[in-house]
């Protein structure tokens, strides 16, 4: 009897403790703004605090990765760069572009990363510290993101520091990452993002690494090489977008899904046709050939041994290296006989990555998929990524093989731009421009400050599906 009256009155004291509790947090609460109760709610139940274990973490991403629905993190504005103002620049406010240009400008300023490849190697070693060091468990993952991942790849030769933030940027559990590291690559290089691959269970290094030869067919197979690991190793991507390490986006990752449901399964390919192709590069058969008998990585030129037509009657169509493709597409693309002759064909044409993309959309008799526009490819919008191309573009930074590295005059117009990525970005060039970037980018998906993208443009381009919903 006195054991039964001790365990009543126990269970008596807790539910009126428990009630007492509940009254407390609704009187404490009652005037406070929605989004802040929702934070508070959560922010212990998601891994914010470094109480989370390493296995607890990755049963977490596992369960997003498996489909399982999550609370989403509360992000808040902050300032990332503190010896100027970011958003004064962004603006356009000359005396603050020019500040920040006078500290880069001082003796003693450090260009390049702030994190070398022996410290991703040390810092990977602890995972839960590594996250919360490098902001990984502050992203949102709103609902279109949970039901529609995106694949990248990742190219990257050094400077691992910049790959590293380009990842994180369009990080979430959702997504999945293919990172690409040329062999010819220091071992440290290797090391390091292996170290950062072994963090995340959606991220991982390509099983077979290629010597990318500049515009060599190397190139070209390390995106392929990606794209057939992204296929055996997840189902449930919709799009695939490739990148180098100097790119960086100018949409948060909702935004860039919201632009992918509204091509509803249409590529983004750029085209070019005309004297616009360039025909010298397919015209003529290039090789390769090693200067040094040391070299590894052979150098390519032109012979004079003209190449035979290309196979399945296609015309050739210069385009990019990069793009937006869909999931139809990539598995298309792996299993067509047509799609695998013009990639053997490829081999002795010089800079075949702006080619092979472009001539597989353009080619209506191969009945590619994602292929919805017929007009003539030089008139079709491409949105994939913005490029300052020297002559036509103007660059406030400077310009390397014709093409503009940005800095931080060209920051004002970039924000603006229609397009997912902007290229590119050096970490030795001007820091300053990329770490602005990445506060701007980062406090455009703070809640409640976010203002929702306006699709109306994209669901007017000429090349999306307007058909059924895929």
């Amino acid at each position: 009897m006195r054991r039964t009256w001790f365990w009543r009155r126990t269970l008596a004291l807790v539910l009126l403790l428990c009630l007492v509790l509940w009254m407390s947090i609704r009187l404490s609460t009652n005037h406070q703004p929605a989004s802040m109760l929702y934070h508070r709610s959560v922010k212990n139940l998601y891994y914010l605090s470094g109480s989370t274990t390493r296995t607890e973490t990755r049963h977490i991403e596992k369960d997003i990765a498996t489909g399982k629905r999550l609370t989403k993190i509360l992000r808040t504005a902050r300032r990332r760069v503190f010896d100027f103002n970011c958003a004064a620049v962004l603006r356009g406010d000359l005396k603050e572009i020019n500040k920040g240009m006078e500290i880069m400008d001082k003796d003693g300023f450090v260009r390049g990363g702030n994190i070398s490849d022996i410290s991703y190697i040390k810092l990977t070693k602890d995972c839960d510290k590594f996250k919360e060091y490098r902001d990984y468990r502050n992203y949102i993952l709103s609902a279109e993101e949970e039901e529609f991942p995106v694949a990248y790849s990742i190219l990257l030769y050094k400077e691992v520091e910049q790959a590293e933030r380009l990842l994180r940027a369009l990080y979430t559990p959702r997504n999945v990452f293919c990172l690409h590291v040329d062999m010819d690559a220091r071992p440290v290089v290797h090391q390091a993002v292996q170290g950062i691959a072994d963090c995340f269970p959606n991220v991982f290094v390509v099983s077979r690494k290629e010597y990318v030869v500049y515009a060599g067919f190397t190139r070209l197979q390390a995106d392929i090489n990606c794209m057939q690991d992204l296929m055996q190793r997840n189902r449930n991507w919709k799009y695939f977008i490739n990148l180098p390490s100097q790119q960086f986006p100018i949409k948060t990752t909702k935004e860039i899904v919201q632009i992918l449901q509204t091509y509803n399964g249409a590529n983004d390919i750029k085209g070019r046709t005309g004297n616009g192709r360039l025909e010298h590069r397919f015209k003529f058969r290039y090789a390769y050939k090693r200067v040094a008998k040391d070299q590894i990585k052979p150098k390519i030129y032109k012979t004079n041994y003209q190449l035979v037509d290309p196979p399945a009657n296609v015309t050739m169509v210069k385009g990019s290296a990069y793009g937006v493709f869909s999931r139809a597409f990539v598995e298309w693309m792996l299993q067509s006989k047509a799609a695998r002759e013009l990639l053997d064909w490829m081999r002795d044409v010089y800079s075949p990555d702006e080619y092979y993309w472009a001539t597989l959309q353009y080619n209506q008799n191969l009945g590619t998929p994602g292929s919805h526009y017929s007009g003539k490819p030089d008139d079709k919008p491409w949105l994939a990524v913005h490029a300052g191309w020297g002559g036509v573009v103007p660059c406030k930074g400077k310009y390397v093989r014709s093409v503009c590295v940005f800095g931080l005059g060209d920051l004002a117009a970039l924000v603006h731009k229609r397009h997912l990525f902007v290229n590119k970005f050096f970490l030795d060039y001007q820091p300053r421009a990329l770490e602005c970037l990445e506060e701007w980018l980062h406090n455009r998906t703070a809640e409640p400050a976010h203002q929702p993208l306006n699709l109306t443009y994209y669901r007017q381009l000429s090349f999306i599906n307007t058909g059924r919903v895929l």
